[in-house]
């Protein structure tokens, strides 16, 4: 159990003051750059933009969780992020948000066409464009196609019958003392457990974080 009091990280997330629908949060952005967008109109941009996607079935991480990897990404203080799985963006966004004030940059894979398109709607609306490149395809072909050791951060978040492939690839892509990150690895367990299996066979150290009664869990493992 994590104590959540020492997560604080001055942004709205779990409970904003004001939550606006989406349309209400898009009119009320000025003309955005990366540079100007102030974190309380983003935050209150990606409430708007969590809550649709609670209402559209949309598998975002958790308020949370939110809180507790952007607590990690301003502790370590990554250059290059991977994202495995962006579905309409919140969570790159939100990754975004604790990193912008150093300009990482961070690369996401999708396989899913409209997932990217709205994604990138997004991205731009809010002035991240610049900061991320977004990888449309099958991530288990395209993982391949990067540099590596080019990430200290990764991130994955997609089919989970496929995370012990995902990982494998993560892992020659991670440079050293690079973190990666798992998510579900509680709620979807049953489907990973493949992935459970190499851990163990490979003696690979991790930790697996229960937050709060949050019933995902999100398993950290350093490189």
């Amino acid at each position: 159990m994590i104590d959540l009091s020492l997560l604080a990280l001055g942004t709205e997330v779990a409970n904003p003051k004001r939550m606006l629908s989406l349309p209400e949060a898009i009119n009320e952005l000025p003309n955005i750059t990366p540079n100007n967008i102030s974190d309380a109109t983003l935050s209150a941009y990606l409430n708007a933009l969590y809550a649709q996607g609670r209402e559209r079935h949309t598998p975002n991480i958790s308020p949370i969780n939110t809180i507790f990897l952007q607590r990690l990404l301003v502790q370590r203080h990554p250059k290059h992020i991977l994202e495995v799985g962006c579905a309409n963006g919140y969570s790159t966004l939100r990754f975004w948000q604790s990193t912008r004030s150093w300009q990482a940059r961070i690369t996401t894979l999708e396989v899913s066409t409209p997932n990217i398109t709205e994604a990138q709607h997004h991205f731009s609306a809010t002035g991240a464009n610049n900061d991320i490149t977004v990888h449309e395809g099958n991530a288990l072909e395209l993982m391949p196609q990067l540099p590596p050791q080019a990430f200290d951060f990764i991130f994955i978040d997609a089919r989970k019958i496929y995370t012990l492939d995902f990982f494998i690839r993560a892992r020659q892509l991670a440079a050293p003392n690079a973190l990666i990150v798992v998510d579900d690895v509680i709620k979807f367990k049953d489907k990973m457990l493949n992935f459970y299996d190499y851990l163990k066979t490979e003696s690979i150290n991790h930790t697996i974080e229960r937050i709060d009664d949050d019933e995902d869990g999100v398993m950290l493992i350093y490189t």
